[in-house]
């Protein structure tokens, strides 16, 4: 992959895209990636990255299907779920339809998200760990008896 250093516009960031996905493209498959992806054009399929990946939505540009990265900057259309680990930033043109985990969020006037959102807390493993080790009604019942 070529790294390509993209000037900052109205709905990008500062940073170097990895991976440029043109207006004009239309992709179906799956994505996994690693660095910055942008997608202007449209996307059929899952989208998953780990290891700080950000992934840039464009105006215009169309997901459909799951997303999974730790760091999402919208400004087109998602039709899917999205879980973004570390941080969900919808632009005023963004759109979101399907259910949403994030860490932190921003939202722009303008933006929507048609769907339940969850927030995800460095706490949910600690409760999901304890939910775990504690006995169900059914052996709490059985202790006693014993």
């Amino acid at each position: 992959m070529m790294r390509k250093r993209t000037p900052p516009t109205s709905h990008t960031e500062t940073q170097n895209i990895d991976t440029l996905i043109g207006a004009h493209s239309v992709i179906t498959g799956e994505l996994s990636f690693e660095g910055a992806v942008r997608i202007d054009g449209k996307f059929e399929g899952n989208i998953h990255s780990s290891q700080g990946g950000t992934l840039i939505v464009s105006e215009g540009a169309k997901i459909i299907g799951n997303v999974d990265v730790p760091s999402l900057i919208l400004h087109g259309n998602i039709e899917g779920d999205v879980r973004a680990t570390e941080s969900l930033k919808l632009g005023a043109t963004g759109c979101l339809n399907g259910d949403v985990d994030y860490k932190m969020m921003s939202l722009a006037e303008g933006s929507a998200i048609n769907g339940r959102c969850n927030r995800i807390s460095d706490n949910i493993a600690t409760l999901d760990t304890a939910k775990a080790n504690k006995p169900s009604d059914m052996q709490q019942e059985k202790l006693q008896e014993v």
